[in-house]
């Protein structure tokens, strides 16, 4: 199988890892042509670029996917599905999630392990068949793989993790283990994971508001010494995904009647890092 990795940060090395030696590799950057003359498309794209590059890789993936080909963003926050829709089509689009904590250190990767990852099937027949043998060369890399039919469940627990510990450990410089043990800070962080299950319930996956307070400081917990990837960014002077975390929640709360104050704080607030 053929795949490319769109983005060649701290995921994008954490999944060439588990793939490497299973599958014919085509690392993407901006420093990088996709592919060469008459080189052949890929069967997978796997979109792993930070939620600022999202457009660029779509546009990429538009380029190198075979027609019967599987496109798949595992990223953070919300609308990256969309924009791949856009641009290979819902038949060819899929969207997942991924634990792992990683960071790359001068060009080397620090990550807690393999990873875990639940993917959702896209609505092509054939391109649902190029996800469940990617699965699988993930699977055969060490990663945790689960395959869904509706991803979306999966995809705002993670928001509601993201959008209670990212943001207000770039704000005040702490590891998620920190920013547990903080009260002030850990209580403002339930606040989020509240308003957030609020958002996700009326846009139809209903998570409750205490089991979201409980995922977030389970999730802190299981990562304690993590530094956020947000934090990493403002301490590399990176654009954030704020944006796509934070201010997609208070987007989509306003646009369902549902406010999400504290979410459109976070997305204020770390914008003034940038």
């Amino acid at each position: 199988m053929r795949v490319a990795i769109l983005g060649m940060g701290a995921i994008g090395h954490v999944v060439a890892r588990a793939l490497d030696g299973r599958a014919e590799l085509v690392r993407v950057d901006r420093t990088r042509a996709p592919l060469r003359d008459r080189e052949a498309p890929v069967d997978a794209a796997i979109v792993t670029t930070k939620t600022p590059g999202t457009a660029w890789a779509a546009e990429v993936a538009a380029k190198i996917l075979a027609p019967e080909g599987v496109a798949l963003t595992i990223q953070n926050g919300l609308g990256n599905y969309e924009t791949l829709v856009e641009h290979v089509g819902r038949e060819r689009a899929a969207v997942g999630v991924i634990y792992v904590g990683a960071q790359l250190v001068a060009g080397e990767l620090r990550a807690t392990g393999p990873g875990k990852v639940e993917l959702g099937r896209p609505s092509g027949g054939a391109p649902r068949a190029k996800l469940d043998t990617l699965a699988e060369l993930l699977r055969a890399g060490g990663m945790d793989v689960t395959v869904v039919e509706d991803p979306w469940p999966a995809v705002w627990r993670k928001v509601v993790t993201n959008a209670a510990v990212n943001p207000l450990t770039a704000l005040i410089r702490r590891t998620n283990a920190e920013l547990l043990a903080d009260p002030p800070a850990s209580l403002v962080a339930d606040c989020l994971a509240r308003e957030v299950a609020r958002v996700a319930t009326v846009a139809g996956v209903r998570i409750g508001e205490d089991e979201a307070v409980k995922q977030w400081r389970a999730m802190a917990a299981l990562t304690g010494a993590n530094r956020s990837s947000m934090l990493q960014d403002v301490e590399a002077g990176r654009p954030t995904e704020i944006d796509a975390i934070s201010g997609a929640v208070a987007r989509e709360g306003e646009r369902r009647g549902v406010p999400a104050p504290l979410n459109q704080a976070m997305t204020l607030l770390v914008g003034t890092l940038a």
